[in-house]
């Protein structure tokens, strides 16, 4: 049996963490923006062979969001699973991929009617990898709703509080300068600290007064004043704003990202583009 399941990108763009010896109340708060970019889980059950084997585009990958979920969803009833990952977006690069990739691979496997759990739990999974494996602190609850997302409580679906915002489905453009290791970032107090601080006071802003071009403008702040932007991805976001856009930097990523054409991107690199996506993750 084959299930496909698809869950999007999400570019983060100011968040605070928030810490709990459970991983399911453990998370973020902040707020992000989903795009129609995603990663695309196609899981066959098969009937040689145990364990799973993981491709992202194609090759080997050793992922350890995937292979965690595999080991948490009751998977017993399967002699060996192949799961062949198809990312849209780069992983490394601050779109969320090792959560995308979990929450599509949880949703697939979960059709299993050994399974027995809703989307939302599945989702749970996913959430809790993603947390663990120190590769995201809130992507997952911002994939699995879909659009621009506040976060205003931190866990994984249905246990944080997140507040789907309308949105058109514009298109964001981005160019990729470099990788950030999110674990890396994490486990450095000062840094932690500062962003954290700012991250609570972007949250504020943002709930009262929501909008994408707001988003656009606490987040472009949040990344200069945390001191995590690098010299290239401020001067990418000064280029854009000099020819009237918005820009900021996607958390965590050496990554700009754009409202509209990437025109004012295309000096720094090769430059990449999605509609914002308001569907969120769901079975193909």
């Amino acid at each position: 049996m084959t299930v496909t399941a698809f869950a999007p990108a999400h570019i983060t763009g100011f968040f605070a963490t928030i810490f709990d010896p459970d991983p399911v109340k453990a998370g973020s708060v902040g707020c992000g923006l989903c795009l129609e970019a995603g990663v695309t889980a196609r899981v066959t059950t098969s009937t040689t062979g145990s364990g799973a084997r993981i491709r992202l585009n194609g090759e080997p990958k050793d992922l350890p969001t995937v292979t965690y979920v595999f080991e948490s969803l009751p998977c017993t009833r399967h002699s060996g699973l192949v799961v062949d990952l198809t990312a849209d977006v780069p992983l490394g690069y601050g779109f969320g991929v090792s959560g995308a990739a979990a929450l599509a691979t949880a949703l697939a496997v979960n059709t299993d009617p050994g399974q027995g759990l809703t989307m939302e739990q599945a989702a749970v999974v996913a959430h809790r990898s993603d947390v663990v494996n120190r590769t995201g602190m809130g992507d997952v609850a911002g994939q699995f709703t879909g659009g621009l997302v506040i976060r205003t409580v931190a866990g994984a679906p249905g246990v944080g509080m997140v507040e789907k915002l309308p949105v058109d489905n514009m298109e964001v453009s981005w160019v990729c300068l470099g990788e950030i290791s999110t674990s890396l970032v994490l486990d450095d107090k000062k840094t932690m600290e500062r962003i954290n601080i700012l991250g609570q006071r972007a949250l504020k802003a943002m709930l009262k007064r929501p909008g994408v071009e707001h988003f656009m403008s606490l987040s472009r702040d949040f990344a200069f004043e945390t001191g995590l932007v690098s010299p290239g991805a401020a001067d990418a976001i000064e280029a854009v704003e000099a020819s009237g856009g918005l820009a900021s930097m996607t958390m965590l990523g050496d990554t700009v990202f754009a409202l509209g054409d990437g025109s004012a991107l295309m000096e720094f690199g090769p430059v990449g583009s999605s509609r914002i996506g308001t569907v969120g993750a769901h079975i193909l």
